[in-house]
């Protein structure tokens, strides 16, 4: 028996090659709108990201700006009488308003009151301040009474105010009142000799909060 052969006309060959080439076409046409797609998604969320980033930093920077613009001694005094200034101490009850030196001898307290020890001025911390007991430095400072006010001033002119806490008298050798151990609290310690020096009147203060 005879293999019978089926004859398959050219025309019906180059339609199906072009239907074919029509489908490749349609393909790679979605692919690349696929690509796209997945492409913009990325540049969006890249977008997205980079707002979120600039949400959380801006303020800080912000922060930074404000921190730039405050300079120190640009309206203190950076001496007095020869002697680096830290800072300034009012006592509106006496009537006192004096530059702080940071170094205490005997020739600097002849000068002003001065930094006995702690951080500086309006840190976290107890800042010791020893003066004279002269009435212009601290020779009234046995005058305070608890809830009396004290102002102090650092140089960037920033101003915190202190409350008195405690006043007290000890011997020359107890140094108890200089310890640094606050809590985490802005402490101010004034230190003056009794007459005679026989003792030390010690007052204490703390940070006053609105």
């Amino acid at each position: 028996m005879k293999a019978k052969i089926i004859k398959i006309k050219k025309p019906l060959i180059f339609s199906s090659l072009l239907f074919l080439l029509f489908l490749g076409g349609i393909f790679t046409i979605c692919m690349d709108q696929v690509d796209n797609l997945s492409f913009e998604t990325k540049q969006v969320s890249s977008k997205v990201k980079i707002k979120k980033e600039n949400t959380i930093v801006e303020p800080k920077v912000m922060e930074d700006n404000i921190a730039l613009n405050l300079i120190e001694y640009e309206n203190f005094p950076r001496e007095y009488r020869g002697y680096k200034v830290v800072g300034k101490i009012t006592i509106p009850k006496l009537e006192i308003e004096k530059y702080i030196i940071e170094e205490t001898t005997e020739e600097s307290l002849k000068a002003s009151v001065t930094k006995t020890s702690g951080p500086k001025v309006n840190e976290i911390g107890n800042f010791c301040i020893s003066g004279h007991n002269y009435n212009q430095t601290f020779g009234r400072i046995k005058e305070l009474e608890v809830g009396d006010k004290i102002i102090m001033t650092d140089t960037y002119n920033r101003e915190i105010t202190y409350e008195v806490y405690d006043t007290y008298k000890v011997s020359p050798t107890d140094t108890s009142c200089l310890s640094q151990e606050t809590d985490g609290e802005r402490e101010v310690t004034l230190i003056t000799c009794t007459l005679g020096a026989i003792k030390r009147n010690i007052v204490k203060a703390i940070e006053v909060y609105d």
